[in-house]
């Protein structure tokens, strides 16, 4: 007797037709996916047409980028005057008060980012210089969650020198594999089945979560005036237009993206800049020497004109973060209720969109000699219009931008012009007269996507200038 034929004989009717009932609604639903759905007519992989899982499991793998590169046989990205929202399964990011990386609403997003936006203007940079400076010894990794923890709360936790918090930019790394995963796929979420599947995710995530409720408890023990740092700068500030300040509880929200989101992107630019620059002895020839004789002293580096005018250390900066973007996945929107029009295609309401940074920043259709580090790209692009660059947006581009970006490039800018000043470097296996040698071409600086880039090295060797 077969299988079927004993379900038959013992199964009573109302069984049977429950079973029935969910074969056909699978077989509709696999149908429909495969030939009426809105997207079917896109080319992609084919597990990917019937279920999200696909995408949790890239980004559990930590190589979405490198897929959706792979698989970006089509593709187009709205502006952000385009009827799309923030995709709602950022949410996971955040489980308490929304902030600006989380906000689906439009109106609420602009309100907040114009209060924010105060905390990264010229003079609070200048404002914040002291922290950065007295840190930037520092390095990488832990160099940039010190720097955060320093701008942010105004307190250094030393994890360069001080092991006894390391274990918190390791928590960060670790609980962004379970929110990568349910970005793609935040049905996982339903009853807790994400921590059961990533328990150690889950349990950094907690640790995590400790530290910045210990954080932020120290820091509202503090007068609001008597801080030099942007959470101090937030408890102050106030709406332009409309005179309201931040809640208590959209302050902590908001701190707590800075630490990640600006500590983990940092740390993964300052590495990957190392990566290339070392990697090259041509660049790293010119930008040296562009420091070395911009700066007549250590102490002249700092924020400014003579810092903005090391032109080649920003063109490698900029070709670092176009080979190796912090983040390189698609950052998902969904449309809203009138539809939209994408690459003269109409996509429905309530659908997610995206746009893979990674593949666009690599395309040959966007990029003469893509996968080639040439910083002097940059050089000409600054002379062209707007309309006639390249696509290029590791901070995002439009209103969603990264309200961020100007703390974030000026800390590596200043990071890197005192290394290449004060000291000789290069990779820990090369020769050290590398530098003299003719360039060869290096490889790729590979990260792992979960939700920003996980990374592994360089491995560098320093030595203070003759």
């Amino acid at each position: 007797m077969t299988i079927l034929e004993m379900l038959v004989s013992n199964a009573g009717p109302a069984i049977l037709a429950g079973f029935a009932a969910c074969v056909c609604l699978l077989v509709y639903r696999v149908v429909y996916l495969a030939l009426y759905h809105p997207f079917a007519k896109y080319p992609g992989p084919v597990l990917a047409r019937f279920t999200n899982l696909y995408g949790a499991y890239h980004a559990w793998k930590g190589d979405i980028h490198l897929d959706m590169h792979r698989c970006h046989l089509k593709y187009d990205i709205y502006g952000h005057g385009a009827p799309v929202r923030k995709f709602p399964g950022y949410q996971a990011l955040s489980s308490h008060a929304a902030n600006t990386l989380t906000m689906s609403d439009k109106v609420q997003h602009a309100l907040r980012r114009r209060v924010l936006s105060q905390a990264f203007s010229e003079s609070s940079l200048r404002m914040l210089e002291p922290a950065i400076r007295s840190r930037v010894d520092r390095f990488f990794t832990d160099l940039a969650f010190d720097l955060m923890t320093a701008v942010t709360f105004d307190m250094d936790y030393d994890t360069i020198q001080e092991p006894r918090f390391r274990y918190v930019v390791e928590a960060i790394e670790a609980s962004n594999i379970r929110l990568g995963v349910l970005i793609q796929a935040s049905g996982l979420s339903f009853r807790g089945l994400d921590k059961l599947l990533f328990p150690d995710s889950a349990k950094a995530a907690a640790r995590f979560v400790k530290f910045l409720r210990r954080l932020l408890h120290e820091r509202l023990q503090r007068e609001k005036t008597d801080g030099r740092d942007i959470f101090s700068f937030l408890q102050r500030c106030k709406d332009p237009d409309t005179g309201n300040g931040l809640s208590p509880r959209d302050i902590s929200s908001e701190t707590a993206t800075f630490i990640v989101a600006g500590s983990d992107t940092t740390s993964t630019t300052l590495a990957s800049l190392a990566h290339y620059l070392t990697g090259s002895s041509r660049c790293y020839r010119r930008a040296a020497e562009e420091v070395r004789t911009t700066f007549a002293s250590v102490d002249e580096i700092h924020f400014g004109p003579k810092l903005n005018s090391c032109i080649f250390l920003r063109a490698c900066l900029d070709e670092a973060m176009r080979i190796t973007p912090p983040g390189g996945a698609s950052l998902w929107r969904e449309v809203e209720h009138q539809g939209a029009v994408i690459d003269g295609d109409f996509v429905p309401a309530g659908y997610e969109v995206g746009c893979s940074i990674y593949a666009m920043h690599r395309s040959p259709k966007n990029w003469e000699d893509a996968d080639r580090f040439f910083p002097e790209r940059w050089i000409e692009r600054s002379k062209m219009t707007v309309g006639q660059r390249q696509p290029y947006f590791p901070f995002n581009i439009g209103p969603r931008s990264c309200v961020g970006k100007p703390l974030a490039l000026a800390e590596v800018m200043l990071t890197f012009a005192r290394l290449l000043w004060e000291f000789d470097f290069r990779r820990a296996h090369d020769d050290e007269m590398w530098w003299a040698a003719d360039d060869v071409d290096q490889a790729e600086y590979v990260l792992k996507d979960h939700v920003t880039g996980q990374k592994e090295g360089p491995l560098l060797c320093f030595r203070p200038r003759i």
